[in-house]
């Protein structure tokens, strides 16, 4: 704590005197802490060799960094933006815990390899924990990035088609998945300012199949076909195994976030049009 103790004070000063000796004192202030010597957090060290130690920050506050919303823009992309990032959050401290956690499991495994017994025991436990947690691991993300998603396009295709006097039901009522109806629908009224790329439309189908088939059937493993399709999609070499894992996460973050922005540019243009033209 910086001690400053004020004496001689002219009552007298005149208004313009006062504030720049007070600012000067703030300068000084300002100064002498950043002089003092920077205390050096202790390097995080952990000594039990048993259990799991592991430093996580207990407020995470990083911003993801795939998505901004706007000031200008409506309230569902700022939900979006929080949305995003707690997600974000949430799978970076959980993708923290689950490696630490599966380094030691495979490290008392083989502590156990001398005692057949207990080592047929343990492995048993481990290689369904290893597997079983890294599908739970990733699909929680892949699911709460799709929901999200799907959310910000029914937020942004409700408001649009009450400017038109149409219902949601209506438009979800077509024969097609819903995040292709409110697609088809956006583009049809955003015209040119909304401009989806093939990849980005062939991604969202193959995300959509992966939700719905772990979700209806709890299946994790990705058909050759759809692999073959992520393999031409990002230029990956032929003939790779395609998992839900940490790249295919990220790159559901990047490319969400991706059209995310698009719908909020788009979105701005056509209210600022409909605001003009419609609205007296």
């Amino acid at each position: 704590m910086v001690e400053m103790t004020l004496v001689n004070v002219e009552v007298e000063r005149n208004t313009k005197n006062v504030v720049g000796d007070f600012m000067s004192l703030i300068k000084d202030i300002f100064d002498i802490i950043k002089k003092k010597p920077k205390v050096e957090e202790p390097e995080f060290k952990c000594t039990n060799t048993e259990t799991l130690c592991i430093h996580i920050n207990p407020l995470p506050c990083e911003p993801n960094p795939f998505f901004r919303s706007k000031e200008s823009s409506a309230r569902f992309f700022s939900d979006f933006e929080i949305r995003v990032t707690t997600i974000y959050r949430y799978y970076n401290m959980n993708d923290t815990f689950l490696r630490e956690y599966l380094t030691k499991s495979r490290e008392a495994l083989q502590s156990t390899k001398n005692s057949g017994e207990e080592f047929d025991m343990y492995s048993s436990c481990f290689f369904i924990n290893n597997n079983s947690f890294k599908d739970i691991h990733y699909m929680s993300a892949l699911m709460n990035l799709y929901m999200a998603f799907e959310t910000l396009l029914k937020n942004v295709t409700k408001d649009v088609a009450y400017d038109s006097g149409v219902k949601i039901e209506e438009i979800q009522e077509r024969n097609l998945p819903y995040l292709n109806s409110y697609f088809f629908f956006l583009e049809d009224k955003f015209k040119s300012n909304l401009q989806m790329t093939s990849k980005e439309k062939e991604f969202i189908n193959i995300i959509r199949k992966i939700r719905n088939d772990y979700l209806h059937d709890s299946t994790t493993t990705i058909p050759d076909g759809m692999e073959r399709d992520i393999v031409k999609l990002f230029n990956l070499r032929e003939g790779k195994r395609i998992t839900v894992d940490d790249t295919l996460i990220n790159n559901t973050f990047e490319i969400f976030c991706q059209i995310g922005e698009k719908l909020q540019t788009a979105y701005i243009a056509y209210k600022k049009i409909y605001l003009k033209n419609y609205v007296k």
